[in-house]
């Protein structure tokens, strides 16, 4: 979606809310009014009819331009609210005060132009997932090293030192040597770039050299001598969060248009919405959707948002997911007592787009970090063991619905104990991130990796063929055979044995991973460095 479109659809939005509201008010009076005539006790159902109204309005009047309307109801709901909570009946007096500060309200409405409401202006700038993430290097000396380490985990490196090559090709990382380029030079060169993240080299370990990195923008600091596995480690985490899926949240809200421009605000951000204006709906939605987390309206008719949160908690495969209330609800004691009751935050309503946002962004963030910690292997960023196996399984449910082929492939770095004995486990682990970074370059973004456990991985190639599959697998062999491995000073040459099987030949998941490993060692036995089929030799 546009951004321009997005914004004229958020302008019919405030058109079509400037007429419910209208609607709210006049249906908020008829009911003071009836109730102010009543001659017997007005019951209780009645006055929360009127309080869910009012707080509906106090939640949303803000968020379409009308903070003063926003203000009257929440004043009007507390009274209601406290009328409920006391118990103590209204007088007919005392409802009829209540009907003409209603009728004031939608005065106030007829005569009050809709105030803007600040927009973003653009769609979120991601990093293109499509190309290599750029990384400039200011340093003096020899720099070929950590340039050729660099290359080799897929990174477009270069050493700049014209301010025109800043501003052509614009990097998203910036490696600094503090140490031995002047502030001046590469302050000036670093501002031509202001959104490049910075990671900041430095021969002073102590704790002020430190501080002066964090004043100075930066979002690594190493010291000499660099430990690139290290370096790496934090280039892979600060371009893994601009690259990856957008966030997701699910909107639990029955007022329908203001769910809508919360979704429609979230969109412009960069982040994924689905609204659901029923509580019943929501299992179905988060199974659906697996979103990153949950926006729950706290009153809403039938079920309330913290019966709701408490629901959702039920569900182990949902605990992991924050559940943030977003409600008119101001009163501090009541917003502890729901952050009580399974949820794991509180925003207030009226709250900005602006702030809506950036508290979404930032939930949304931690709870992605969380869930990768849980399924990813914390070394190489790639599917964990467990993970992995659930995928093969799904692929060959998919074979026999279907009869879509799919292929599994079992890689193993060769010789991998000689590269830990000979070089330490630190470049080890190196030559491990070297060749699942390779792997996630070279195989569709349809296909899973996962580590396996020590130097074995797995691939599931949905949609594949088993030739197509070992052409592939064979390619990046090839590649990885010709990257050169730094460690220190030395430079040397790693590679690995792959056996492909298809689900057309087994029809049980654990087989076609057995069928996948015996195909691996078979090309160990061969001589290493090679790809190898499992055929099933029982037809």
């Amino acid at each position: 979606m546009q951004g321009e479109e997005v914004q004229r659809r958020l302008a019919a939005l405030r058109e079509q809310y400037a007429e419910r509201i209208g609607n709210d008010l006049q249906t908020l009076m008829a009911q003071a009014r009836e109730l102010a005539a009543r001659q017997r006790a007005v019951e209780p159902e009645a006055l929360e009819s009127l309080r869910h109204g009012l707080h509906r309005i106090a939640g949303s009047a803000g968020t379409f331009g009308y903070p003063a309307l926003g203000q009257e109801a929440r004043e009007m709901e507390l009274w209601v609210q406290t009328v409920l909570e006391t118990a103590v009946a209204p007088t007919s007096p005392m409802l009829t005060t209540l009907h003409d500060r209603l009728s004031g309200s939608y005065r106030l409405l007829e005569n009050s132009a809709t105030a803007s409401v600040a927009e973003p202006q653009a769609d979120y700038e991601l990093v293109s997932g499509e190309r290599a993430i750029r990384i400039a290097i200011m340093a003096e000396g020899d720099t070929h090293g950590l340039l050729q380490s660099l290359s080799g985990f897929g990174y477009d490196c270069r050493c700049l030192t014209q301010i025109e090559e800043w501003r052509s090709w614009r990097p998203d990382v910036v490696i600094i040597d503090t140490a031995h380029v002047e502030p001046a030079v590469w302050q000036a060169s670093v501002a031509e770039v202001p959104s490049a993240m910075r990671v900041l080299l430095s021969d002073d370990r102590g704790f002020d050299a430190r501080l002066q990195a964090v004043r100075a923008g930066a979002q690594g600091f190493f010291t000499h001598p660099l430990d690139v596995p290290a370096l790496e480690r934090r280039l892979r985490h600060l371009v893994s969060l601009p690259q990856q899926d957008p966030y997701r949240v699910l909107i639990v809200d029955d007022d329908v248009e203001l769910a809508e421009h919360f979704r429609l605000t979230l969109k412009v951000a960069g982040i994924e919405s689905r609204v659901i204006d029923q509580p019943s709906d929501v299992l179905r939605g988060l199974r659906e959707f697996v979103p990153d987390l949950v926006l729950i309206d706290i009153n809403m008719p039938g079920c309330s948002g913290t019966e709701l949160a408490r629901l959702i908690r039920f569900d182990d495969d949902w605990l992991r997911i924050p559940l943030i209330y977003l409600s008119a609800e101001s009163d501090a004691e009541r917003q502890a007592q729901a952050l009580a009751q399974a949820g794991d935050d509180f925003l207030v309503k009226p709250i900005s787009d602006v702030a809506l946002t950036a508290a979404v962004t930032a939930r949304a963030q931690r709870s992605r970090q969380l869930s990768q910690a849980l399924a990813r292997d914390g070394l190489t960023g790639l599917i964990k063991h467990p993970a992995i196996k659930e995928l093969i399984e799904i692929e060959q449910s998919r074979t026999q619905r279907s009869g879509a082929e799919a292929c599994v492939v079992m890689i193993d770095i060769d010789r991998f104990k000689s590269i830990n004995d000979t070089y330490g486990h630190g470049t080890g682990d190196y030559v491990i991130r070297l060749l699942a970074n390779l792997l996630r370059q070279r195989l569709r973004r349809v296909d899973h990796v996962g580590r396996y456990g020590g130097e074995e991985f797995v691939a599931v190639l949905p949609a594949c063929s088993l030739d197509n599959a070992c052409e592939a697998i064979e390619r990046i062999r090839e590649s990885f055979a010709q990257m050169e491995c730094v460690a220190g000073k030395a430079v040397f040459h790693a590679t690995f044995s792959a056996g492909v099987s298809s689900t057309f030949d087994w029809t049980d998941a654990g087989a076609l991973l057995e069928a996948a490993d015996r195909a691996m060692y078979e090309a160990k036995q061969s001589g290493r460095n090679r790809v190898c089929v499992a055929r099933d030799t029982s037809v």
